[in-house]
């Protein structure tokens, strides 16, 4: 970009600012004034280190300083973490500019001053942005989309159910149920011919098909569009147009290096051998015979490592000692293996027909059918789990926006928004960029809303998610979004890393980058650094480097942060135990799965246990885990016993076999078991679980890390067992199956590339370069852009290599790998951009190997701009010893019990027989009458009173009270109020709890007194039922124990005060002498007195 002449702004109060901003530095500091302008739509192309989110920062307090109301600017961020980390940078900066104090460095003052104008219009409009956060709209694409899909639930579908992380079962059920309609007599012939089609290709096995439809699922937003309107003369236009173009191209890349003679020699030879009939047209042209010659010609002239030939000999057709032979060796020897030969020769090769084939448009039609009945199963399957993935919210929230001449309702709400920011631009998928067109369609580029757009095409490495970096591409070169102009910035200062580092980093990706937006960067920093990348011999010696650089690292700085960044766990296999044996403490970011963390193994195994008594496996996993602590040998007699575990300890031969050790553990066991089966709740799975293992003392084998993740299995397990025993145990093992174990304290990080990026280290070390990712299966087609339209090209199956359909098939492969390829080169770029002071790249090959790395691999991917960069490391590696037998186990002791907290409360013991599961509900239920509002009102009023009294009545006033009206708005939309009515319900709540603060009695009930709680429980067994009951809060002063209770009603128009008292009184009497006879049942010996606080009169009345 041109340096402009003057930094200014339309509005006039931003350009002082702007201008301090532009002399922070000499570089990019003009396009970091002018982008954060909002009279300004702005594509900022900000490189990694270039603080991009200070930038969004600035622009975001510009825009405060603009609007009427904070929620008319919306940023749209792609985790929750950068929206949390851009609310609290808000909140920091105002909180600075509030206490007064100016920064002394320039380059902190324009923030001090945009957060000073902030201020002072939040003063003028009172938006109260310190008590009230949440006004400012910073949030994820997909808790955007729930909120405007949810606002027009009919519009949009979204009337119910949740948005489910994991939704490959509900998948699995839309595509088994597809698949299996190919065994009902009903279903159309097109149908079962198409179904057919498709599991002839899987061999009949279904299993072989639901992976490849889950992918095709999860993905949808980027065919579900196209591919049900596709049709092959549309394709065949298509495919003639890039033929055309990459044949001529070929064709004249070979003329140029004299082919002609090569295509005569080959003429010549098809009249004297009969291998090389094929070639009697003897020329190149663009004729279906030419292009079938050139083929064949192609496909004699390449090796197997797809490089042309030096040389030709009996195998290849050219016998010894002939002249056609001497010629076409003769011509073939200069040509040296050139590479810009080879790639037109795999051109000429590889090229489909003009023509999209007959049988490949076929099996388009068979798919296109199955997806659309797919489709329907996957609505059905929604339905049937109330739930949804986030594609599908996505979508719902475009049709509620609308589209094109259509607005819809919600675009009419959503009209408010005048300034939209997006961070991370290059993750955007087609359907989030749809959903932003659509937020945007009926803006006008003269009107004062504005577009902010933030990204780094060379950090988009989500193409799994179905992120698309060719629409921020397309848009930086357009230098437009929808009806809006965008100025199109280069960030270029680098303020991460070290100038080696920059620099290293410049050189590498100004040739991998090359032809891109790519802009080296200019370093910030002055400090030392190193860059490395070394050769290793295996990967033992690999594990022992990593342990040399981490200690060389903490030598020369014990304070800085390192980090192992690979690309998968299965990378760290010599590197972890390496780094235990040098006493190298580790912390891992979503790298070891939570089952395998021993504390939750042990858990999981004695939820299988409990959930079947037949599982030998589990069963025995729990008797050998650290809360019931059997012995091998122990564990072994029980197991010979008899084939069901839980039969095998109740058998007195067993149990006398048994040590005197194991006896007691096993006792301790099943009387825990017996105690489980008698309780009330003893059906309920989640229950049992936590119960039995809290009861036989689990909380004492585990450390605080690993009672989060426990807690975690835990509350998985709850929302799977909403019936008492799990809904559907497939699903609840594969959500279970995608949780990682909590990182635990160390001081070296851990993790993938992909969860670093946004992160920064002081060390970097990238291990085994030349690893592969995961395995690639081949699809049931592809599908891709080319020349802007879509496109798509089925599998065939056994196909021979060479027939139109396979070469189609795999032309666009080709194309969907070259997209592989290049974010692969981008994750390279997000990992050596990560340190601040040390990169260190590792590889184990051989030092003068350059072909090492497959395609799948980062060295595969880097390896034309690495190769010169390899040094050879001789580190010598010891084989780690690894001792059979059985492993030692820690464990609790035999006499291990649980002691019982001092303030748990117990209700008292009864002679009644035990209840069964119906005779648990809770027999005198308060009515809750049909006044929807009136239900919410009370429902709010007693949480914020209960929040009153565990926080401290010291720490509310009336003030800090007036300011909590929008927590209470959203505690009211929350639990249903509508939407229209929320003004006045919140005003009454508020003034009630007004009432409440400025009461004697009410601040008398909230103050603090002896064994106060909050939602106490107790339970009685009374006239053959268990009775639960929970008390709004209870404590003990005077000499008694007091129950009050909450009333929110209204005394009725035309009704005295204790009229209303009395009838008050009367309906809740029964149920107040039931909370005191449930509470001297409980073993309360103090008198008992129960009583009602009504904050809408200010009575308090004693029962």
């Amino acid at each position: 970009m041109t340096v402009p002449a003057r930094i200014e702004s339309q509005i006039s109060h931003l350009t002082p600012i702007m201008a301090a901003i532009a002399a922070t530095n000499p570089h990019d500091a003009d396009v970091r004034a002018l982008s954060i302008d909002p009279s300004r739509s702005v594509a900022l192309l900000a490189p990694a280190g270039s603080g991009k989110t200070t930038q969004l920062l600035y622009r975001l307090l510009a825009c405060l300083t603009v609007v009427e109301r904070p929620e008319e600017i919306l940023a749209i961020t792609f985790t929750n973490k950068a929206a949390g980390e851009i609310v609290e940078r808000v909140t920091a900066a105002l909180a600075l500019a509030a206490s007064g104090v100016e920064p002394a460095l320039p380059h902190e003052k324009p923030l001090y001053m945009l957060a000073r104008l902030v201020l002072e219009r939040d003063a003028l409009m009172g938006w109260n942005l310190a008590l009230n956060p949440a006004r400012l709209r910073i949030m994820t694409f997909d808790a955007y989309c729930a909120q405007i899909a949810g606002k027009m639930p009919i519009m949009s579908g979204l009337g119910g159910g949740r948005t489910s992380d994991d939704p490959r079962y509900v998948y699995r059920t839309a595509i088994l149920e597809t698949l299996g309609s190919v065994n009902d007599e009903s279903i159309s012939s097109e149908l079962r011919e198409a179904l057919e089609s498709v599991l002839g290709f899987a061999r009949n096995q279904f299993e072989l098909l639901v992976p490849m439809f889950t992918q095709l699922l999860m993905k949808r937003d980027q065919w579900v569009g196209e591919i049900l309107n596709i049709n092959a003369d549309e394709l065949s236009e298509c495919l003639s147009e890039i033929v055309d173009a990459e044949v001529t191209a070929a064709i004249q890349v070979l003329a140029k290096h004299g082919f002609d003679t090569c295509w005569d020699i080959f003429s010549d030879a098809s009249g004297v051998h009969d291998v090389h009939s094929w070639a009697t047209y003897g020329r190149v042209d663009s004729t279906p015979d030419g292009r079938d010659f050139a083929r064949h010609a192609a496909t004699a002239l390449l090796k197997a490592d797809n490089v042309v030939r030096s040389k030709v000999d009996a195998r290849n057709g050219f016998p010894a000692k002939e002249a056609l032979t001497s010629r076409m060796n003769g011509f073939l020897k200069p040509l040296n293996g050139d590479p810009e030969i080879s790639a037109a020769l795999i051109t000429l090769r590889d090229m489909p027909d003009t023509e999209y084939p007959a049988e490949s448009a076929k099996m388009m039609g068979h798919l296109t059918l199955i997806l659309r009945y797919l489709m329907a199963n996957l609505m059905l399957a929604f339905d049937g789990s109330a739930t949804v993935d986030f594609p599908e919210v996505a979508q719902r929230a475009i049709l509620s926006l609308g589209a094109g001449v259509e607005i819809g309702d919600a675009l009419l709400d959503e009209d408010r928004v005048c300034h939209l920011l997006v961070d991370e631009a290059q993750d955007t998928s087609p359907g989030q960029y749809k959903l932003l067109y659509c937020l945007v369609q009926a803006w006008e580029q003269d009107d004062s809303r504005s577009i902010f757009m933030c990204g780094d095409p060379q950090q988009s490495i989500y193409l799994f998610r179905g992120a698309t970096v060719g629409q921020f591409i397309e848009t930086e070169k357009q230098g437009s979004f929808g009806p809006k102009k965008m100025e199109v910035y280069h960030l270029r200062v680098n303020f991460r890393s070290s100038p080696a580092i920059v620099e290293w980093n410049n050189k590498i990706y100004s040739e991998l980058f090359a032809g891109s937006s790519f802009v080296p960067s200019v370093p910030f920093r002055s400090n030392p650094g190193l860059v490395t990348v070394e050769a290793l011999q295996n990967p033992m010696a690999e594990g022992v480097r990593v342990v040399s650089l981490i200690q060389d690292a903490f030598k020369a700085d014990p304070n800085q942060s390192v980090a192992i960044l690979v690309r998968a766990r299965s990378h760290l296999k010599y590197i972890l135990p390496a780094l235990k044996q040098a006493g190298i403490q580790v912390s891992g970011t979503d790298i070891d799965p939570i089952a395998e963390s021993d504390p939750v193994a042990e858990v999981v195994a004695m939820i299988k246990a409990l959930w079947h008594q037949a599982d030998r496996t589990s069963w025995l996993a729990l008797l050998r885990s650290a809360f019931v602590g059997l012995s091998w040998e122990d564990t072994l007699a029980v197991s010979r016993g008899h084939n069901v575990i839980p039969a095998a300890l109740r058998l007195p031969e067993v149990t006398t076999s048994l040590t005197q050790d194991g006896q007691a553990r096993i006792l301790r066991l099943t009387e825990a078991l017996d105690g489980l089966e008698k309780s009330s709740r003893g059906d309920e799975l989640a229950w049992k679980a936590r119960a039995l293992w809290m009861g036989l003392g689990g909380m004492s084998t585990v450390d605080q890390t690993e009672l989060g993740d426990v807690k975690t299995v835990f509350k998985l397990l709850g929302t799977h067992t909403a019936t008492g025993d799990l809904d559907s145990p497939q699903e609840f093992f594969s959500a279970l199956a995608n949780l990682y174990a909590s990182p635990k304290a160390g001081v070296v990080q851990v993790m993938t590339l992909h969860k670093a990026k946004g992160l920064e280290f002081g060390t970097v070390i990238i291990p085994s370069l030349q690893k592969n990712g995961g395995r690639d299966d081949t699809p049931l087609f592809h599908w891709r852009r080319l020349n802007g339209r879509f496109f798509l090209a089925p599998n065939m199956g056994g196909e021979d290599a060479m027939s139109p359909e396979s070469r189609l098939f795999n032309y666009l492969g080709s194309r969907v790998k070259a997209d592989h390829h290049d974010e692969l080169e981008r994750l390279g770029y997000v990992g050596t951009t990560r340190p601040i002071t040390n990169l260190h790249l590792l590889a184990c090959k051989d030092i003068d190997d350059e072909d090492k790395g497959s395609s799948n691999s980062l060295l595969g991917a880097m390896k034309r701009v690495l190769a010169s960069e390899f040094v050879g490391v001789d580190d010598s590696a010891e084989q780690v010893e690894d001792r059979g037998g059985v492993p030692s186990k820690a464990r609790l002791d035999a006499n291990h019990t649980v002691q019982t907290p001092a303030d748990c409360f117990i209700p008292a013991a009864t002679n009644e027989a035990m209840p069964t599961e119906n005779e648990l509900h809770d027999e005198l239920k308060e009515g809750e009458g049909n006044d929807h509002r009136a239900k919410v009102e009370g429902i709010v009023y007693h949480r914020f009173v209960e929040i009153i009294a565990k926080d401290g009545l010291v720490n509310w006033s009336v003030g800090k009270l007036r300011g909590k009206g929008q927590a209470v708005a959203a505690l009211m939309r929350r639990e249903g109020y509508p939407i229209k009515d929320i003004p006045a319900g919140r005003d009454r709540v508020l003034r009630l709890l007004t009432t409440t603060l400025e009461s004697e009695k009410g601040r008398w009930i909230l103050s603090a007194h002896d064994q106060s709680g909050q939602e106490v429980q107790v339970s009685g067994y009374r006239n053959g039922r268990w009775v639960h009951r929970y008390l709004d809060r209870t404590f003990v002063a005077d000499g008694a124990y007091w129950i009050p209770d909450w009333k929110t009603a209204e005394c009725p128009e035309g009704m005295d005060v204790d009229t209303f008292l009395q009838m008050i009184a009367s309906r809740y009497r029964p149920k107040m002498e039931e909370y005191r006879s449930a509470v001297i049942d409980a073993g309360i010996q103090l008198p008992v007195k129960p009583c009602l606080y009504l904050p809408a009169v200010d009575r308090f009345l004693e029962l």
